[in-house]
């Protein structure tokens, strides 16, 4: 399956796809940068002060840029998060917006990095993982001030960085049958369905992703469980044989490991 193909079976969701507040919002990218990039975002002060002390970030297996502007003392910031496999809030402060650019988690090497391992959990300096690109986007913040406009400018930049030249057909096709099986089968057959060797896939993975073929495989099982639940499409019982859980207690679990509560509790966010 090709790149492109691959964005369109599969469409990561935050722990907020429907928020219902007007602080946030997302927009898609050009037709050519679509096979990369999942959407471009933003989000403002919110008008009234939040019940919680942040926003849950939910393992989505994407990558973001992200482009803080504080506007109490005039500072622009910039910092790279790197694919994350367990929630956490995070600690924003109402002075604070930020635009954001939102990577699928296997393309993002296409646009600087030569390496994404050892990034797991982390956060990092922009410039570590694109060199220069910290001038030409704190540059389009500061001159233009709605998400259409960012994003339209943002677009220009990232589509002279794209190498395309870089992208890893085993690495394109093991995720596209981790995808096709919705995170259910074991990656030892995955490997064997692609003529690679455990080791070898891992080290694909390890540079390209960061993160090891079974975390992702089962972060895109998560993922799939929670858009029926957050569609209200199936119940967490139905889910359990769909997505190859032992039982009931084995689903919960790995929901709250990777959403830090309950599916209950996450519809009420």
């Amino acid at each position: 399956m090709g790149i492109a193909n691959l964005s369109m079976s599969y469409r990561p969701i935050t722990s907020t796809p429907f928020p219902r507040s007007g602080n946030y919002c997302e927009m898609p990218p050009c037709a050519a940068l679509r096979p990369y990039i999942r959407c471009f975002w933003e989000k403002e002060p919110p008008q009234i002060p939040s019940e919680t002390a942040g926003r849950l970030v939910i393992p989505d297996t994407c990558m973001d840029i992200i482009v803080w502007v504080d506007h109490s003392s005039y500072r622009v910031s910039t910092v790279f998060c790197a694919m994350d496999e367990q929630p956490y809030w995070t600690q924003e402060e109402d002075a604070r917006s930020a635009f954001g650019i939102r990577f699928f988690g296997w393309s993002a090497m296409l646009f600087g990095a030569e390496s994404f391992r050892h990034t797991k959990n982390r956060v990092f300096c922009l410039d570590e993982f694109f060199p220069g690109i910290t001038v030409e986007l704190t540059g389009i913040v500061c001159r233009f001030h709605t998400l259409q406009e960012r994003a339209l400018a943002a677009e220009k930049i990232l589509l002279c960085r794209l190498n395309d030249n870089r992208l890893n057909c085993d690495l394109l096709n093991v995720i596209s049958d981790m995808i096709a099986y919705r995170g259910r089968r074991r990656v030892s057959e995955i490997a064997r369905q692609n003529a690679l060797s455990e080791r070898k896939m891992e080290r694909i993975f390890a540079e390209n992703v960061g993160v090891s073929p079974k975390t992702l495989s089962n972060l895109i099982r998560y993922q799939f469980v929670w858009q029926e639940i957050a569609c209200g499409s199936a119940d967490v019982a139905d889910l359990v044989e769909k997505y190859g859980y032992t039982d009931q207690a084995h689903l919960l679990h790995d929901f709250r490991f990777r959403h830090g509560m309950t599916p209950a509790k996450a519809l009420k966010i």
